[in-house]
């Protein structure tokens, strides 16, 4: 276990269980595989609150490799975890239309049993005398729990001992009574603790087990928050925090996890408290086990402290609009890619399914900003892959312009992250009402473009506050590049070796983000003081330059013009000249020739290259290295992620401190104007 970072801080050791979750909600909806089990919640809590976690459990050998991996990568010690013989525990997950949840075992129950860690499983250097760790026992079978506590105990008098409760613990309140005395701070359950003493009354059950010995006990409540009876204070009630619920699965070993995190990192429990109960709310947001690996906790700790104070003024909200959010989203992007190409709810393969069944050979990608490049980086995907004819237009132009004269057999695809855009949702209405098949592709499955779509296409992406876009586009990418495999598959055309590429992307991502940072500050520091930046590029990386002068406007707030490679040599050529900086996307491909050819007229009028691409430049540039691999109809999922960078370092360069607006009336201004809806009369 990695050192503490402080001497106030005592280390975080989560023992519990890993298991593998597949789930059926009360949509319909299915996820198969999902990484579960109460260890992985608890330390995803854990390590927001405190630097130095690890976590105990045992694992079959059918675990997907991603789980521990991202484990490590949030440096959560593994060292713990022990494999043995024989699958993961899993189950079925099943919600029903009232929020009840119900868990059906598909390995025997006896397994939980034979996974339940014991204690020659806990590293003997973790529970030494003067490290003085706080433990926290997760619910497990009550002997192994109590196997557990008695161990450390044993081991390290002065750790801190907290426990869950586990629902096969009723029959034995003697054992689960003397399980608490041993703890030092019991987390039980509202049902769970009404099943101990025979009752439901959460305050007068506390003060019974505070009666018979029990140091402290914090009962966990779920929408009515937590109670805690603990010392010589009286029993103190913290509500919960407002959330929207996605997935209610986890939420109590989230609360744990970051309770015990907290206590480690020296907070008193009511403060700890506090924070088990804002990270359960954090978690329930998203869906699945690793929602809260989308957090640090520099953020968690801005959040935490957004919720406890006041609510903050017009004035006072710069903390969501920090600029570092921009980096720490662009950090995520290998992992959205990952989580984006599973399609885990099926919904890419219903709409590739539809598109089939309805004979569809038209498709129209629509959007504006960032949608709309998305649609222009990924119709040579799907004319390639899937064999249609596809193209992107503008919102506008389409809407005013062009639905009158589609060809038949046409869909339009409209594509908003936020689901609110006027325009692409005037789209989606004009498309239905000229008889084409409209489909939404969006993260607000309620707004306005899904209720004017025929078919919703949802897509997640986790947010951490508010900046140029840079993960929810490759998430949009990423999942319309899968939607052309997914309906070529359809269709019935061989596409193995795509999807094997396809699939290697969120490595190559991670790649290209660790070639491309140094080179990506050095190229901002260099454009700091320029005027305007040009990008250049042909075919769908067209869009990736299209992106790169966006992040421009939206993030260091400067000039930056996009244009095609060879309208360059037609119109920018002739206000560039010597030091004159032109930034140029120019992966593998049909245009890479062409790029060359304009590289060396820029080396000509001694302009300031900067090149974006797979292959080192021939002449003199400042190259911006994309991982090799990729065929030309991906390389856009890779061109964005420099580009980003850019974006970023000229604002940190600049010393710009937030992407917030001059003004409330400026931001509802501009936010009125983009998502009026107004359903014009086409030409």
């Amino acid at each position: 276990m990695k050192p503490t970072d402080t001497a106030h801080v005592r280390p975080v050791i989560v023992i519990g269980n890993l298991t593998i979750d597949d789930v059926v909600r009360a949509d319909g909806t299915v996820r198969m595989g999902c990484p579960g089990g109460n260890a992985v919640y608890a330390a995803m809590a854990a390590r927001l609150w405190n630097s130095a976690v690890a976590v105990v459990t045992r694992c079959g050998d059918d675990l997907p490799p991603e789980v521990l991996e991202t484990l490590d990568r949030l440096e959560i010690d593994t060292a713990g975890v022990r494999g043995i013989d024989g699958p993961t525990v899993r189950n079925w997950v099943i919600y029903e239309e009232d929020g009840r949840r119900r868990w059906l075992y598909r390995t025997p129950p006896e397994r939980s049993r034979e996974v339940a860690v014991r204690p020659e499983d806990l590293p003997g250097e973790w529970l030494r005398a003067d490290a003085a760790p706080v433990v926290h026992v997760a619910a497990m079978p009550l002997s192994a729990a109590t196997a557990i506590v008695r161990h450390v105990r044993g081991q390290a008098p002065d750790a801190l001992i907290t426990v869950d409760t586990h629902e096969d613990w009723r029959g034995d309140a003697d054992g689960v009574l003397e399980l608490a005395r041993r703890a030092d701070v019991f987390v039980p359950s509202r049902e769970e603790l009404a099943e101990l003493v025979g009752y439901d009354d959460p305050g007068r059950a506390a003060a019974a087990l505070r009666e018979r010995g029990v140091p402290a006990v914090v009962v966990k409540l779920g929408a009515d928050g937590a109670l805690i009876d603990a010392g010589d204070r009286p029993a103190e009630r913290v509500p919960a925090y407002p959330t929207d619920v996605a997935d209610t699965t986890g939420a109590g070993d989230t609360f744990c996890g970051a309770l015990a995190a907290a206590l480690g990192a020296g907070l008193s429990l009511p403060d700890a408290v506090r924070r088990g109960a804002a990270t359960a709310a954090w978690a329930v947001e998203g869906f699945g086990s690793l929602t809260l690996a989308r957090l640090d906790p520099v953020t968690a700790g801005k959040r935490f402290a957004a919720l406890a104070g006041p609510a903050p003024g017009p004035a006072e909200t710069d903390a969501p609009y920090e600029i570092d959010v921009m980096r720490r989203e662009i950090a995520m992007i290998p992992e959205v890619i990952a989580d984006h190409l599973t399609d885990a709810g099926g919904h890419v393969r219903r709409i590739a399914d539809a598109l089939t069944d309805q004979g569809i050979e038209n498709l129209f990608l629509v959007g504006c900003g960032d949608s709309y490049f998305a649609g222009q980086a990924t119709a040579l995907a799907f004319q390639r892959h899937a064999g249609v004819r596809a193209r992107a237009v503008h919102a506008l132009d389409l809407a005013r312009y062009q639905v009158r004269y589609l060809p038949p057999r046409s869909a339009v695809l409209c594509v908003s992250f936020s689901g609110r855009v006027g325009r692409t949702t005037e789209a989606a209405v004009q498309a239905t009402r000229f008889g084409a098949l409209s489909i939404a592709l969006t993260n607000n499955e309620s707004g306005a473009l899904a209720q004017a779509a025929d078919l919703v296409l949802p897509i997640d992406v986790p947010t951490l506050g508010f900046s140029p876009g840079t993960s929810t586009y490759l998430a949009l990418v990423t999942t319309l590049t899968d939607l052309a495999l997914r309906w070529a598959v359809a269709r019935g055309r061989d596409v193995d070796a795509a999807r094997t590429a396809l699939g290697t992307v969120p490595a190559l991502a991670e790649q290209t983000l660790a070639a491309a940072a140094g080179p990506a500050e050095k190229a901002a520091r260099s454009l700091a003081g320029e005027p305007w930046i040009t990008f250049l590029g042909g075919g769908p990386n067209e869009a990736s330059a299209n992106f790169g002068a966006a992040k421009l406007f939206e993030g260091p707030q400067l000039l930056g013009v996009s244009t095609n490679i060879e309208e360059w040599a037609h119109e920018e050529y002739f206000v560039s000249s010597a030091g004159t900086p032109v930034v140029l996307v120019a992966p593998s491909g049909a245009s890479f020739d062409r790029a060359g050819e304009i590289l060396s007229e820029l080396d000509f009028i001694a302009a300031r290259p900067i090149v974006v691409s797979d292959v080192e430049p021939g002449l003199p540039a400042l190259h911006l290295p994309l991982a090799p691999g990729l065929t030309e109809e991906f390389s856009p999922l890779l061109a964005a992620l420099p580009l980003s960078l850019i974006g970023f370092h000229l604002a940190e360069v600049l010393g710009k401190k937030s992407y917030n607006f001059p003004s409330e009336a400026a931001r509802t201004e501009h936010y009125d104007t983009i998502h009026r809806l107004v359903i014009g009369e086409p030409a």
